[in-house]
């Protein structure tokens, strides 16, 4: 029987693919796939066309395919306005049959029609229509917490602007291991930092007061503002700097040509998502296909409990070689 998933083995042939597709987002492009092959020996990535309709890029971590690994978001990419998503789904579980798991952005279930997606654990937040709104009207729909955060913060004299040198990242970097360490996460290597301070499809906004005391990482595409990555220290994150910088980034979206904003995936169960939620952005579900039952290994162990008794320098060094037990 011929396959309908066909691997593309050449990197030109891909790219040409990838120029040709509806929509993709930050993490399907080569740079990163190809960093995070250079980052860790034990990925590399797999690419798929399927009908001159789709295609779909995996990471083969050894003992699963992850589409994508270390990020919110994966999923077949449309070259096609319309793709019969429920016969996608049927190729899919019939053709590959080692332990697979695909993440779906929400924007691509306007393309892929009747996949049948178990419950989700995962959400995000759009702010939409951004191109299309005044600053007032974008300020009316978020709550009155969100409303005195920004304010606090203003008076406080927080200022926000782009990360200067690569001391001033680093130490943006220490407070977001601070951050994690606070939740038992496991954080990703300062070489994500560097690559997203150095691509111009990203931009590391950092909050001053006197120096650098926190800061926010944004990812850019289709029209897109996605916040992913931030770390604050504690003093600045109780007086709402965290607010601030996303408040700033959200105005001004319109005007640079972007009409979403993304506050980042939350579980459902996660303390954050109330804080999402109180800025009067839509939430949408974040699908997952999977032909595996169960979740990752860590988020359930014990041993989460004494990474977070690490000291910083420590989990620095080992949480590189830890992120593969994330999957």
């Amino acid at each position: 029987m011929p396959k309908n998933f066909i691997k593309i083995e050449n990197s030109k042939d891909w790219q040409v693919l990838l120029e040709k597709v509806l929509f993709k987002t930050f993490f399907h492009n080569m740079e990163w796939e190809e960093f995070l092959e250079s980052q860790f020996k034990w990925l590399k990535f797999e690419r798929y066309a399927y009908k001159n309709s789709a295609i779909l890029s995996l990471a083969n971590a050894g003992n699963k395919l992850i589409s994508h690994p270390f990020c919110e978001y994966g999923g077949p990419l449309p070259l096609i306005e319309k793709i019969d998503g429920k016969q996608f789904q049927k190729d899919l579980f019939e053709e590959f049959k080692a332990p697979f798991k695909i993440s779906f952005h929400p924007k691509l279930l306007n393309y892929f029609e009747g996949i049948e997606f178990p419950e989700n654990q995962r959400e995000t937040y759009f702010f939409e229509n951004l191109d299309s709104q005044t600053e007032d009207n974008i300020w009316q729909l978020m709550d009155r917490n969100r409303h005195r955060s920004i304010k606090e913060a203003q008076d406080r004299s927080f200022k926000i602007r782009k990360c200067e040198n690569k001391e001033e990242l680093k130490k943006l970097y220490g407070f977001y291991i601070k951050n994690l360490k606070k939740h038992r996460a496991i954080p990703y290597p300062f070489s994500f930092f560097e690559f997203f301070s150095s691509s111009p499809k990203a931009e590391v906004m950092t909050v001053d007061r006197r120096g650098a005391v926190g800061g926010n990482i944004f990812l850019f595409y289709d029209k897109i503002i996605h916040s992913f990555l931030c770390g604050f220290d504690d003093v600045a994150k109780i007086e709402s700097a965290h607010s601030l910088v996303l408040w700033e980034e959200i105005k001004k979206a319109g005007s640079r040509g972007y009409s979403t904003f993304d506050f980042g995936a939350t579980r459902k169960d996660s303390s954050i998502r109330d804080f999402k939620e109180r800025w009067g952005a839509k939430a949408y579900p974040i699908y997952e296909l999977k032909n595996y039952s169960g979740e990752s290994g860590l988020r359930k162990s014990k041993l989460r409990d004494i990474f977070g008794l690490l000291p910083v320098f420590l989990i620095k060094k080992i949480s590189p070689y830890l992120l593969k037990y994330k999957l």
